[in-house]
């Protein structure tokens, strides 16, 4: 016959327990298991509700150390019976009674924090006269109260409460810095110093921003920049994105001037010609034979030693330019620009050598002459003008008076334009001196006749002509620095339309700590502006070079500012990417890396945020034996309520020393337990680390806090019922730190033997807690800033602290030394 036995049920149940207590965040197979989520749950809204009360009231700071251990207590307790409920379907009896009295003393010290909030806010209509007017809640004594308690309010009711007329997650995304570096970009020397000089005055009057908002941007430096310069990974070997975005600053701005840049790119010409045609249109003299001049002609050889020779009479050259007029055409490219054409004429001789049969007889030297020899050649002068690189429409939109001074209706008047590049292509083309048409006839024709004597083949027609195929022509506006001063103003009034103008983007904050980045999207409100911007005041085709130039200053002042939006969104996404080398940084080598310690928490906080998504503690499913019917649990933990003050036996009986049992001490309070340590570390302090630095602002603030957490039961026992919940049949399992022992016979030398050992119900855990809130960049009103006080002198608030049970939890507990958290970091810390 086989009996069912849910003893198996029993252990096993209770080392999933005991696992779970053990599970860590990142160990989690689900998005809610173990007490590594079980805590965040508790902790982040917790932490976060108290960093998002301070960060948006406009008071002094109400709360100057967000993860006191005496709170956390609370949250681990809460996490536990949590998960007590998970694997056993129950809790501890005692449970209730046990959480009301140190979640209400919780809430009180919130509320009497806050200062605008009362311990009865958090207590159901008609209980909270009966505990909030208690004058001492945390001295009161609930547990033994008679009757019914109210159920204790959950972290996320508490958090909710003291939250919802203060915290708002909704941050708005200017268009502002990246526009402001935009407007550095294109002027020569330009910093913030100058931009606010030039800016702010005006802008403190438009209403736009608010004065906190405009204190902040424009001042000196970055609050708590020397802890970014301490983050070491994010500039190691020149690989980090804040060094990537201080390198870029330094390197490309304020020292670029694109307004000058880009009156180099539309007064610009590129100048080339092309040959069309060059010969000589008559056959050289052939040398005068024999039967021309001589008696015998049979008796003469040769024609040795032939050699032209060009005439000794004036020779006459005819240079012909003619300046290309296309008064319709607006085109900047294949304009042609002049048509020349060139004849030449000259008289060329021919000196022959003729030799004799008889050797005595001496040579003879002839020479035959012609006249009217003649040479041609032609030439097109074409130009490309504004460079290809500018940004504004160029070809379809073309340049009314591209060669001619324009009279214009504006500040900057009147317009060189091209003036004169015909001219002055011819010029540069033949290396002339002259400027006017018939002034360069003549010096070209004078040019080539003073090379005759050496013309006499087209090959030497061609090198007396001096002639450049693709000469340089400096091409400059009327007054240069005119030009920039009147184009700069209308910069000036172009930034301020824009910073003024285009609204900013809303967005959430939890979308500034995902990807793909938000910052992009700023970018289709400022497009929006940009087609009534740039071609305001501009005609079509373009009156001039200076209309032309001023299209494109404010063209390329746009492309800027989406180049540094764009720029600025690839480096929120690293820097995201990089979240686990930040923490690791701001927490001394405390973390595991592995994990994204940034983004990963940042979706549960989000979830533990909203009371609708608040997880329920639902019950594991472990498979149960098949002989035994449903199996009901009975927990019963000692002490029900771990907390950092140590206990003895009058306080809880089943506390023993170390390995003892129930007949191990005579005293019963000369041994304590510790059933609880916990101690936390804050990596940054207020007002926190300064995430995307840009380049006088930034847009986060953050702030990490780790916190480790050991605990150990006396005694945890649970007892299985199999069948009918009321019978009182059934097995107790239990677990706590002692001994097993077998009795010996008489004659030994001991009364027992140590067999082995029964391992308490203990756990070891611990949480990075990051903390992310709006700069004043994101959101002006409010308290700006994140984090513990401990950095400033008046402040009481440590970066560290640990309970004296931290690392010293179990029996026979004995006080250890003053080590805390940051003892055990493998890092340098950044304080």
């Amino acid at each position: 016959m086989t009996v069912g036995t849910p003893l198996y049920q029993l252990k096993d149940r209770t080392d999933e327990f005991q696992s779970q207590l053990n599970t860590g965040f990142f160990e989690s197979d689900g998005q809610y298991d173990g007490f590594g989520r079980y805590f965040a749950a508790r902790m982040y809204p917790y932490a976060w509700g108290k960093a998002y009360y301070d960060r948006l009231d406009s008071g002094d700071r109400a709360f100057h150390n967000l993860t006191p251990n005496e709170h956390t207590e609370v949250m681990v307790n809460d996490a536990v019976f949590g998960l007590q409920e998970k694997t056993f379907g129950t809790t501890d009896p005692y449970k209730d009674r046990a959480m009301l009295l140190p979640t209400l003393c919780m809430a009180g010290d919130l509320a009497s924090s806050a200062g605008d909030i009362e311990t009865a806010d958090f207590l159901p209509d008609g209980e909270a006269s009966n505990l909030s007017n208690r004058t001492n809640i945390c001295n009161s004594d609930l547990i033994d109260q008679e009757g019914e308690l109210p159920d204790p309010p959950t972290v996320q009711d508490i958090m909710l409460t003291m939250l919802e007329d203060n915290v708002e997650t909704d941050v708005e995304i200017q268009a502002h810095p990246f526009a402001d570096v935009a407007y550095m970009q294109m002027v020569a020397g330009m910093n913030m110093d100058r931009v606010e000089s030039e800016f702010n005055g005006r802008l403190k009057k438009s209403n736009q921003f608010s004065k906190a908002y405009l204190e902040s941007y424009y001042s000196d430096r970055v609050d708590n920049q020397g802890i970014a310069d301490r983050v070491g990974n994010l500039r190691d070997d020149d690989s980090g994105v804040m060094e990537r975005i201080e390198r870029v600053f330094t390197n490309e701005y304020p020292g670029s001037d694109q307004i000058s840049n880009s009156i180099n790119d539309i007064y610009q010409a590129e100048i080339k010609s092309t040959e069309s045609r060059l010969l000589r249109n008559d056959n050289l003299p052939e040398p005068l034979p024999p039967s021309e001049w001589a008696p015998n002609p049979k008796n003469w050889s040769g024609s040795a030693n032939r050699t032209y020779y060009a005439g000794i009479s004036p020779a006459d050259a005819d240079a012909s330019i003619n300046i290309i007029s296309e008064e319709d055409d607006t085109s900047f490219d294949n304009r042609d620009l002049a048509r020349i054409t060139i004849d030449y004429k000259n008289s060329i001789g021919v000196r022959t050598e003729w030799v004799h049969e008889d050797e005595n007889d001496s040579s003879r030297t002839r020479w035959n002459w012609k006249d009217n020899i003649t040479y041609s050649a032609s030439y097109e002068i074409t130009g490309d003008f504004i460079s290809n690189d500018i940004e504004v429409e160029r070809e379809t939109r073309g340049i009314q008076s591209l060669f001619k001074t324009n009279s214009w209706g504006e500040e900057y008047s009147p317009v060189w334009n091209f003036r004169n590049i015909k001219s002055k292509a011819i010029k540069e083309v033949f290396n002339l001196s002259s400027t006017s048409v018939q002034s360069q006839e003549r010096e070209l024709e004078r040019k080539i006749e003073s090379s005759s004597e050496s013309i006499i083949t087209a090959g030497d027609f061609d090198k007396a002509i001096p002639y450049f195929s693709s000469p340089n022509i400096d091409v400059k506006p009327r007054n240069k620095d005119e030009l920039y001063q009147w184009v700069l103003a209308d910069l000036n009034q172009t930034h301020y339309k824009v910073i003024t103008t285009v609204e900013p983007h809303q967005t959430d904050l939890w979308n500034m700590v995902e990807k793909p980045s938000p910052l992009k999207k700023i970018k289709r409100n400022v497009s929006s502006l940009e087609g009534e911007i740039v071609y305001q005041n501009v005609s079509e085709p373009y009156d001039n070079t200076a209309d032309l130039l001023r299209a494109e200053v404010r063209k390329q002042y746009f492309e800027n500012t989406y180049d540094n939006i764009d720029r600025i969104s690839s480096w929120h996404d690293d820097t995201l990417g990089e979240s686990n080398a930040i923490l690791n940084d701001l927490l001394g080598g405390l973390l595991d890396t592995s994990n994204d310690l940034l983004g990963g928490p940042m979706n549960f906080v989000d979830q533990k945020m909203d009371p609708e998504t608040r997880p329920e503690d639902a019950r594991v499913s472990l498979k149960g034996p098949p002989l035994m019917e449903d199996v009901n649990y009975q927990v019963e933990a000692s002490p029900t309520y771990l907390s950092l003050e140590t206990i003895n036996r009058t306080d809880v009986p089943a506390v023993r020393p170390e390995g003892g049992d129930a007949l191990s001490i005579d005293n019963i309070n000369e041994t304590d337990h510790a059933p609880l340590g916990v101690g936390y570390f804050d990596g940054v302090g207020h007002p926190g680390f300064p995430l995307m630095p840009w380049p006088s602002l930034f847009y986060l603030q953050l702030d990490a806090y780790y916190l480790e957490i050991q605990g150990e039961y006396a005694r945890f026992e649970v007892r299985g019922n199999s069948g009918d919940p009321t019978s009182t049949s059934g097995i107790t399992y239990v677990r706590q730190d002692t001994d097993v022992t077998i009795d010996t016979p008489p004659w030994a030398k001991k009364d027992e033997l140590v067999a082995g050992s029964v391992e308490p119900i203990s756990f070891d855990n611990n949480l990075a807690i990051p903390i992310v809130v709006p700069s004043p960049q994101l959101l002006a009103k409010g308290s700006p800033g994140v984090g513990d006080t401990w950095r400033y002198k008046t402040s009481n608030s440590p970066q560290e602290d640990c309970s004296v049970a931290w690392n010293s939890t179990g029996p026979s507990f004995e006080a250890n030394s003053n080590e805390c958290i940051s003892d055990k970091a493998t890092g340098s810390l950044p304080v």
